[in-house]
């Protein structure tokens, strides 16, 4: 019940992102400022708040470890899976559909829904986040910009990724942070939340039903929403995993399509709107997708 009812918060205020669109009150530049507000400065002092706070222990410590080498495994694996399932498609749509396979909408959705369920789980949520980053910085840019040589340099000064050391290191040493400063960081990070999902309303508003002609958008949304995140969850049922860790996995992968792809897309002169178009009903199915992954929980 407590799922069901947080998640129906959340939603709520996707709708109100989607009124503030229609009624143009959400511009094209406010929804750009603000996803780089989000993205850039609330989601890192989500992070290193969230990581401060939690009291140390070897044992959080090992299962977030853990965690990241989860992480790492599931996404890689699940772009692997995507560049096989679309090995017909033409190499700058495979790249996007792989692209999509392994990047979900972890951030934005991922960490407000965590969030909202469990404060204690975000460290775990944190471990999850650094190796999307770490991928998408690398294997995934290095797809689209058809290098074979990674650079690992442009992930790792990823603001996120910083944020994820600075929290980890406030976690693991016997520091404790001022309370303004504290605060402060609290104050900012409480606006990832609403933010984000006001955001993810926004998106929804861009979905038209002529865009359901184009059957790849079918079926990567049904790996990315449903036949993914099941198979995650079935894995870590295998592995002598804590429910926490469990949990995080399946809600960091069952998020939908995420919205960096359309973005690379564009930056690599790919097919930027359907990358958009598939994000968009993707994050629409999602509402119904999400609550019923969590039934797992």
């Amino acid at each position: 019940m407590q799922v069901a009812s947080t998640v129906a918060v959340l939603f709520l205020v996707v709708l109100a992102g989607a009124v503030a669109r229609l009624t143009k009150i959400m511009s094209d530049e406010v929804i750009h400022g603000v996803s780089r507000l989000v993205t850039e400065i609330t989601l890192p002092c989500l992070t290193v708040i969230s990581l401060a706070r939690r009291e140390f222990s070897p044992e959080v410590l090992r299962d977030f470890l853990v965690t990241l080498v989860l992480s790492l495994a599931v996404i890689g694996l699940s772009i692997l899976l995507g560049w096989l399932v679309f090995h017909d498609s033409p190499r700058g749509r495979r790249v996007m559909l792989a692209g999509f396979c392994g990047l979900s909408n972890c951030g934005f959705m991922g960490y407000p829904v965590v969030a909202a369920l469990n404060p204690d789980w975000m460290i775990y949520a944190v471990a999850f986040n650094i190796a999307y980053n770490l991928i998408a910085w690398t294997l995934v840019v290095s797809l689209f910009a058809g290098e074979k040589k990674i650079s690992l340099k442009k992930a790792l000064l990823n603001v996120n990724i910083i944020a994820s050391v600075i929290g980890i290191s406030l976690f693991c040493l016997p520091v404790t942070l001022p309370d303004i400063l504290g605060n402060a960081l609290d104050s900012v990070g409480g606006l990832t939340t609403p933010l984000s999902m006001i955001l993810i309303g926004t998106r929804i508003t861009e979905f038209r039903p002529k865009d359901l002609k184009d059957v790849d958008t079918h079926l990567i949304v049904l790996l990315r929403n449903f036949v993914l995140p099941t198979l995650t969850f079935g894995a870590m049922l295998l592995l002598p995993v804590s429910g926490e860790i469990r949990s995080v996995m399946l809600i960091m992968t069952a998020m939908p399509l995420g919205s960096l792809i359309p973005m690379l897309a564009e930056l690599y002169h790919n097919d930027a709107p359907f990358a958009a178009r598939a994000v968009a009903w993707s994050t629409l199915l999602s509402l119904g997708t999400i609550p019923l992954m969590l039934t797992l929980l």
